[in-house]
């Protein structure tokens, strides 16, 4: 079959069948077919001794020659085997690329009866084995292959040790303390420069083709009567594969214990191991509205709140609901605004049920009180206002269902006034069809019945509605609103008509963006349920158990630009899952970029028992818009390169205290946008163990806001370009 022209297309590791690394070429007849008649060449030097071919290179260049009756450009395919302790080939093929399935390489074209080469890729082949190589052209005009292999010929890969490289020719300190700057001579061969620091182990860095390199030993010069000179000895050397130069030794005075004066020393308390953890489920109510990062306002919510009117009888009376309180006459406004607190609507939480204005919430529960006056005019001009308080709390206490409580509380009902009567009209979803709407609610629904009939009636009126949305469909977000429907009937002592009505809309009347309601589907939260996405949850550190972790967020809250995370500067964090960019790349891999930092940096002292070891402990969190590791370009806040570029930090124990210091000749600007601190890995590891129950309980998604609280606080002094404190925790 080889010898009549058909396609070859499969191929065994060790078969005397070259490989079709062309595609499916023919194997033609052998008087058409390129022939390989000698065994490969392989160097430098090209020279052979007892028949082996003597290579000083670990990526040598193989080479043979191609004849071709047809007279067009060849090519060659190499592949190279391990040999036996005699010499000859054995069947495993050395991979030599991974270009292709069978591991070989191909030549370039070039003219029949010219040698052909490849080189072999660094990393192949070992020095000081012997291998054994073939080879078989191909016609690269007429698509032909040879149909069999080259003769062998055998290689040893024998590099020779290079010369041990000159030493330094100089060290010197560059100018920082525990810094210096190795100069090596001119046309040196040192791979690295290798370094020691009071005979402990040898550590390197890159010196190649570079003459000069700095190393920095990580210790910092101390108060001068705090140490004495010459207290450390630093060894530098250079090497390569040959080994290593003599020594060039340097004394010096440093540290990096703290010892010396620092800009900024924290001391810190002792941690308190048996202090419980806070409860992440409980949370403080707000009035601040928080925004998912670059969600726009609401520009339903930016209306003021404006009276509804009902029509005029035919005697010129007219019902009005919702005048603003400065529009209602002076006497009934004043007494509107000294109007008490209402304890027990109606099954309602306790900041709600005492609420007498304005909106308020958790990331669950959201509380809203309105003045609702009902205005009795006749010819346009009032004739008696009442006044109530009109309160909803929304609960969001299901997985596909929430509650609704409406109190409905009389402030005011003068005497002209022979009854007043709501009704709950209608209520529904905004949004989004999968929330169900409850609609009408009848009078026997209600807990004290939306009437009064005279001015000494006090009694408060409670609606409770449950309302349903469909979750049927999994991975879904859903974004909803609530709203009702009141129709009031106004009648006067001296009306001689039944009644007037008008009508009250609660969404029409300035609602929050606080009752927006975001309900999911999504499985990582374990069933369905909602919460008001613009209210951000915190997020509180157990600051007396782990006091190193609080202490280094506590400081860059204090003295940054950007108070990340921090309620009153209304700078809050934003979430990242994962802290996993676009890119696949990890905010923590740009903060703490720097190999073994929190080893260099770290202090055995402070660690929090015998098993504990130093960690980079990085803020904002690696899985935040905030991370200084996250990159413009994908809506982070904060970029930097490197966590070099961010406030620096260690914790010392010193005096029987651990303070947090920042590292010797790193002095803050204040002015950095980011920090990182080598610290206990229990403190740093133990102060974020809550977080993924609270990321779950919370319901956060990406870009949503929350809040850190540190739980700390100190007492400082901040002059003279340092900043001090004595540290306690709440």
């Amino acid at each position: 079959m080889l010898g009549s022209g058909t396609a070859v297309t499969s191929y065994a590791a060790s078969s005397d069948t070259p490989p079709p690394v062309h595609g499916a070429g023919a194997r033609a007849a052998t008087a058409a077919a390129p022939n390989t008649p000698n065994a490969p060449e392989a160097g430098p030097p090209f020279t052979k001794t007892n028949g082996v071919w003597q290579v000083n290179s670990s990526t040598p260049t193989l080479r043979n020659t191609v004849t071709a009756t047809s007279g067009h450009k060849t090519t060659s395919t190499f592949e190279v085997h391990t040999t036996d302790s005699s010499g000859k080939p054995t069947d495993t093929v050395v991979r030599l690329t991974d270009d292709n399935e069978w591991g070989v390489l191909v030549s370039g074209e070039v003219d029949t009866g010219k040698p052909t080469s490849v080189t072999v890729p660094a990393g192949r082949l070992k020095n000081g084995v012997t291998y054994a190589v073939r080879s078989s052209g191909y016609d690269a005009t007429s698509k032909v292959y040879e149909n069999d292999w080259s003769p062998w010929a055998t290689f040893k890969v024998a590099v020779p040790a290079p010369a041990k490289p000159a030493k330094p020719t100089s060290v010197v300190n560059n100018g920082k303390p525990g810094e210096f700057t190795v100069s090596l001579p001119a046309g040196h061969s040192a791979k690295w420069v290798e370094w020691q620091l009071d005979q402990a182990a040898w550590k390197r860095v890159d010196a190649a083709g570079k003459t000069s390199v700095t190393i920095d030993t990580g210790l910092r010069a101390a108060a001068a009567s705090a140490r004495t000179a010459g207290d450390h000895v630093l060894n530098v050397r250079t090497a390569n594969d040959g080994g290593a130069s003599d020594a060039v030794s340097v004394a010096f005075t440093g540290d990096g214990t703290g010892n010396g004066a620092h800009a900024v020393d924290l001391k810190l308390p002792d941690p308190n191991p048996s202090s419980p953890n806070p409860d992440q489920k409980n949370q403080t109510y707000t009035g601040k509205v928080t925004r998912p990062l670059n969600a726009p306002a609401n520009p339903a919510r930016v209306s003021p709140p404006r009276e509804s009117c009902g029509p005029v009888d035919r005697h010129g009376y007219q019902a009005c609901f919702g005048a603003p309180l400065e529009k209602l006459p002076k006497e009934i406004a004043k007494k509107a605004e000294r109007r008490a607190a209402v304890a027990g609507r109606g099954g309602m939480v306790d900041w709600c049920a005492n609420n007498t204005s304005g909106a308020w919430a958790t990331r669950t529960i959201e509380c809203e009180t309105k003045s609702l006056p009902a205005v009795l005019r006749q010819n346009g001009e009032p004739i008696g206002t009442a006044f109530f308080d009109l309160t909803r709390e929304l609960t969001l206490d299901g997985t596909n269902t929430f509650t609704q409580r409406v109190n409905i509380h009389p402030v005011l009902i003068p005497p002209v006034f022979r009854a007043i009567e709501m009704v709950m009209a209608d209520q529904f979803c905004t949004g989004h069809t999968q929330c169900k709407d409850p609609g009408k609610a009848e009078l026997d629904a209600w807990d004290g019945k939306p009437i009064w009939q005279s001015s000494t009636d006090t009694h408060d009126a409670n609606l409770k509605t449950t309302w349903n949305w469909d979750d049927s469909q999994k991975e879904a977000t859903y974004d909803f609103d609530t709203d009702f429907r009141l129709d009031g009937l106004l009648i006067g002592g001296n009306v001689p008509a039944p009644g007037v009505q008008t009508g009250f809309q609660w969404g029409l009347a300035d609602p929050s963006e606080l009752q927006e309601i975001r309900c999911d589907t999504k499985a990582q939260y374990g069933t369905s349920g909602c919460v008001f996405v613009n209210v951000a949850p915190t997020y509180t550190f157990n600051a007396a158990k782990y006091p190193q972790a609080a202490a280094h967020a506590w400081l860059l809250q204090e003295k940054l630009p950007n108070r990340m995370g921090v309620r009153t500067g209304d700078t809050p964090l934003y979430y990242l899952p994962g802290g996993t960019r676009a890119d696949g790349k990890n905010n923590r891999d740009v903060i703490c970029d720097e190999k073994d930092w929190a080893n260099k940096y770290g202090d055995a002292g402070a660690m929090d028992g015998a098993t504990d070891k130093p960690n980079c402990d990085e803020f904002a969190f690696n899985s935040t818009y905030n991370s200084g590791g996250m990159p413009k370009a994908e809506g982070g806040l904060n970029p930097v390169d490197s966590g070099s570029q961010c406030v620096q930090t260690f914790t010392k124990k010193t005096d029987g205290a651990v303070h947090l210091y920042n590292i010797d000749g790193k002095v803050p600007t204040w002015k950095e946008v980011c920090g990182r601190s080598a610290i206990s890995g229990r403190h740093n590891s133990g102060s974020m163990a809550a977080f993924s129950g609270f990321a779950k309980n919370m319901r956060l998604m990406d870009k949503d806001p929350y809040w850190l609280e540190t739980s700390m606080s100190g007492d400082c002094q901040d002059k003279n370009g340092t900043f001090t404190c004595t540290m306690r925790t709440s």
